[in-house]
């Protein structure tokens, strides 16, 4: 019996440690200092972080509200001059307990797409498969057992968890244990720090931040995360991070800045700012910007 109480409470005791530990090097500023010493809960704003599970929901939501959104896609040669871009308007209804997906309007320059219009990019087939279902779509109620993956589909797989969720563990060779920046093992590798500051709508807000440390490059894939929460409901409104990695699987150097807001169906993004490159086996590298603007 007493081993399977250590067994229930031993991930609960250890995430109270990994907790304190960054408690105990984490940076203040005075605004943040003086809210403490009012009530405040700084362990409090970091355990909301470790199990921050609201990001990936909004991400996984697109997929079953209707909304309306306006997107830029533009792919650059390695010199920076632009070879393609791809601008749409897209709305999104609910029909029944289905969604149905039309295009308003697209327009497409340069090679963006091969003959008989394929994608030429992985990149935006990833990031279409990623946030976008074109048609009707009706969204499982109940989980299935996924299909067998190829080894490279199932890599692609865990790099969309990587970019829903950074700062959680993903299943990618030389790479994976290094996603886990909250884990005891990782967080030796970064500063921390929280601030008070105002969000673009003036907001007051929180500012969690993580910034790996210059002096351990290859010990690291998230370089920055920084997570905004409003101090009202320490509810996650924003989060902005970097990911890079060189191996033999990925070749990635990905910005990212995400902005959600709530709706009577949920949480869900309101903006989506991708800036980076990066390169699978057997694909060419891809350098590329989206801005994708979401109106519910």
């Amino acid at each position: 019996m007493n081993r399977v109480l250590l067994l229930l409470f031993f991930p609960i005791w250890l995430q109270a440690q990994v907790t304190d530990s960054i408690a105990s090097r984490i940076v203040l500023d005075t605004d943040v200092v003086v809210a403490a010493k009012k009530g405040f809960d700084v362990k409090r704003l970091i355990e909301i972080v470790q199990a921050d599970t609201v990001f990936e929901q909004a991400f996984h939501r697109l997929r079953s509200v209707p909304y309306k959104s306006t997107n830029e896609f533009h792919f650059f040669s390695r010199k920076g001059k632009e070879k393609a871009s791809y601008q749409s308007e897209l709305i999104q209804k609910e029909v029944g307990n289905c969604v149905e997906m039309t295009i308003l309007s697209e327009k497409a320059t340069g090679n963006y797409y091969k003959r008989k219009g394929k994608h030429r990019y992985y990149t935006a087939k990833m990031f279409e498969r990623l946030f976008y279902h074109k048609g009707k779509h009706c969204p499982k109620l109940k989980p299935t057992t996924p299909p067998d993956r190829s080894r490279m589909e199932n890599y692609v797989q865990q790099l969309k968890k990587l970019i829903y969720n950074p700062g959680k563990e993903v299943e990618i060779p030389l790479i994976g244990h290094k996603t886990a920046i909250f884990d005891k093992k990782m967080i030796k590798y970064y500063d921390f720090k929280i601030q008070s500051r105002r969000y673009k709508d003036d907001t007051p807000c929180y500012v969690f931040t993580a910034i790996a440390k210059p002096n351990h490059p290859n010990k690291t894939v998230i370089k920055y995360l920084e997570m905004w929460m409003d101090k009202a409901e320490l509810g996650i409104i924003s989060k902005k991070y970097h990911l890079k990695a060189n191996t033999f699987v990925f070749n990635f150097d990905i910005k990212m800045d995400v902005d959600l807001i709530e709706t009577p169906k949920g949480i869900v993004p309101s903006r989506i700012d991708y800036d980076g490159a990066w390169k699978a086996p057997t694909k060419r590298k891809e350098i590329a910007k989206f801005l994708l603007l979401f109106n519910y």
